[in-house]
């Protein structure tokens, strides 16, 4: 068996095997976890995590052949953080933090350079998966050749930089180093020379608020020696008591042993309390307390109080939710002579179904396969489905929380039903319940399913809608789009795009039903791909760009590449119209496409009428 196919086969076995949305939940609490701790005493630090991704469990497995004769050893970094320290000496501080907290396996691999030689400082440790938080993983144990632990990397923030480079350039290349430098070896003492320069930033910055606290400490700056001696977050507010500052001006001795405390020490103290809010009195309280034990000192410092960290420990209150419509569509199916009523009402209905059991699937496995009446509830989810075929009345109820958003409830309702004017009827709502004051990063969404009943059945406002533009190119379509703009019984709003001219000199040309899209001033057919099963999309010919001004009744004064929205008559809204100008000073807020060659402010003006589209959909 090929290399490849070994690797094909592995991967296949870690995705059964390992159940990755669990793992990252597990992954996500053991960080804060870790987090919580490094907060408590105040270190500065900033903290990144992973899972392992198939591909790279594969890799490693292949590589390293864990699990083997030649090596028996399992993989130990299945789950991977990362913890990015602004001073070096917190490294040990770290380490040992880590060790007291986590049950360790083997000892810390750290860097090992010799006297004349550079290296990137980093410490790593592994540990066992703290079973309090493991319990979320419900899924059997693997059989692959990977233990339960996760890997912890510290490095300083100088080196943080180099290691990304490293790690891409060095440690994944197929190469020898001295392969890899062959021929540069200028180059590989130039990369010395860096290293050097970045451990000797580590040392000196440490050096240099060593020195700043003496300083501090002999011109009797007593705040400012304490903040630069130990280094930890502080709140901004954060005053030594005046009774206090008046005892160390009075006896510079009881300062004197305070500067002399060590900062790993401090530390400890911190670690002991209870979410604690970093401050000068509670430095000096914590350093009498253990290791000074001056009365005056402590008769000061019983008096104040301990001030609790409220971001770390504030009480969960309740909130209210703010509902919001995320897409909303009634309207008629499309009847063809061909098809019976019936058909048509079991193939729209069996459409839906099959979305809600596929969606489902993995909560509610007794759903039968084929298209009924179905019921069930479970903690988090809800379904109800009424089918009744001998009425023609189908309903889709569903409510379910956000698997990823703590706190959002999803309401999800769709129906097909036969109504007394022989016409079937479409009805679907999706709306989101979120606290208040939440992050609402979805602000619209439609669901997949609309794409097959638009292609397998279709949608009906007056004339047919689906993701196509439509063409006026005759008298006789200009006639019958005049008809249906002003039509009362439409309820979709309809974009109409005039042609600007019938040449372009762009490369590249998009051709539509012989036209070429760069000839007008935005592409319908794309526009129509996105907003075209809730909204009508038509593209004029040049030819028809006068009359279309004059029978409009929008005050349109250039017809050519212009751009108008109608909306329903019983919006009674006037119609949006937009210049060839408009489009052509368009821009992106945020521009996802600032190196592409293609034309940017078409894209641009695109994106803002689907904005525009979307919104409608949702507040009406």
């Amino acid at each position: 068996m090929r290399d490849d196919e070994k690797k094909v086969l592995l991967q296949q076995q870690i995705e059964q095997e390992i159940d990755f949305d669990k793992l990252t939940e597990f992954c996500e609490h053991l960080t804060d976890a870790v987090q919580e701790i490094f907060r408590s005493c105040g270190l500065y630090f900033r903290i990144f995590s992973r899972v392992k991704s198939t591909d790279s469990i594969a890799n490693k497995l292949i590589r390293r052949q864990y699990g083997t004769e030649q090596n028996p050893k399992k993989l130990q970094d299945l789950i991977g953080i990362r913890v990015v320290l602004y001073y070096y000496d917190d490294l040990s501080i770290c380490r040992d933090i880590m060790e007291s907290t986590f049950q360790m396996l083997d000892h810390w691999s750290r860097t090992n350079a010799t006297a004349n030689e550079f290296k990137a400082t980093k410490i790593n440790g592994v540990f066992r998966f703290p079973s309090e938080y493991f319990k979320v993983y419900k899924k059997d144990m693997w059989t692959l050749p990977i233990d339960t632990t996760f890997e912890i990397q510290f490095r300083t923030v100088f080196f943080e930089g180099w290691h990304e480079i490293e790690h891409d350039m060095r440690y994944k290349s197929l190469l020898s180093d001295n392969e890899f430098w062959r021929g540069s070896e200028e180059l590989s003492r130039i990369l010395n020379c860096i290293l050097a320069n970045l451990e000797l930033s580590d040392w000196s910055l440490v050096q240099l608020f060593e020195q700043l606290s003496y300083n501090h400490y002999k011109n009797a700056n007593w705040e400012l020696m304490l903040k630069s001696k130990f280094r930890i977050h502080m709140d901004d507010n954060s005053e030594l008591d005046p009774a206090i500052l008046e005892l160390f001006d009075r006896d510079k001795e009881i300062a004197k042993q305070f500067f002399k405390c060590k900062r790993k020490d401090l530390i400890r103290e911190l670690l002991k309390l209870d979410a604690p809010q970093p401050s000068y009195n509670l430095i000096v309280k914590l350093l009498n307390d253990s290791k000074i034990h001056n009365e005056e000192v402590a008769a000061i410092c019983d008096k104040l109080p301990i001030i609790r960290d409220e971001k770390m420990r504030s009480r969960s209150h309740f909130a209210r939710l703010d509902s919001a419509v995320l897409f909303h569509l009634e309207t008629y199916l499309l009847h063809k002579e061909v098809r019976s009523l019936a058909s048509e009402f079991t193939n729209a209905s069996n459409i839906i179904y099959k979305w809600a059991r596929f969606k489902l699937n993995p909560v509610f496995e007794d759903m039968p396969e084929e298209l009924c009446s179905y019921q069930n509830k479970l903690p988090g989810y809800q379904l109800k489905i009424d089918y009744r075929p001998e009425d023609m009345t189908f309903s889709m109820k569903l409510n379910h929380i956000d698997s990823k958003q703590i706190g959002t409830l999803w309401h999800i309702h769709s129906s097909v039903a036969m109504l007394s004017d022989d016409k079937l009827h479409f009805y679907h709502m999706t709306s989101r319940d979120m606290p208040h004051g939440a992050s609402h990063q979805i602000s619209f969404s439609k669901p997949s399913f609309m794409n097959d009943l638009s292609s397998k059945v279709g949608f009906v406002d007056v004339v047919r809608l689906g993701t196509k533009a439509q063409f006026i190119t005759t008298p006789e379509d200009f006639t019958s789009y005049c008809e249906l703009v002003k039509d009362p019984n439409r309820h979709l709003p309809l974009i109409a795009i005039v042609q600007q001219n019938t040449q372009s000199s762009a490369e590249g040309s998009e051709f539509t039903d012989g036209y070429d899209m760069n000839t007008f001033t935005i592409n319908g057919t794309r526009l129509a791909k996105v907003v075209g099963q809730y909204a009508h999309v038509v593209m004029i010919d040049q030819s028809l760009a006068t009359p279309f001004a004059d029978k409009m009744d929008a005050n349109i004064r250039e017809p050519y590449g212009c751009i108008v929205i109608f909306w329903p008559e019983e919006q009674k809204r006037t119609p949006d119209i937009f210049t060839k100008d408009d489009v052509c000073h368009a821009e992106f807020d945020f521009n996802r496409f600032a190196f592409h060659d293609n034309n940017i402010s078409e894209k641009a003006f695109r994106h803002k009428l689907v904005q525009v589209i979307k919104d409608d959909n949702v507040n009406h």
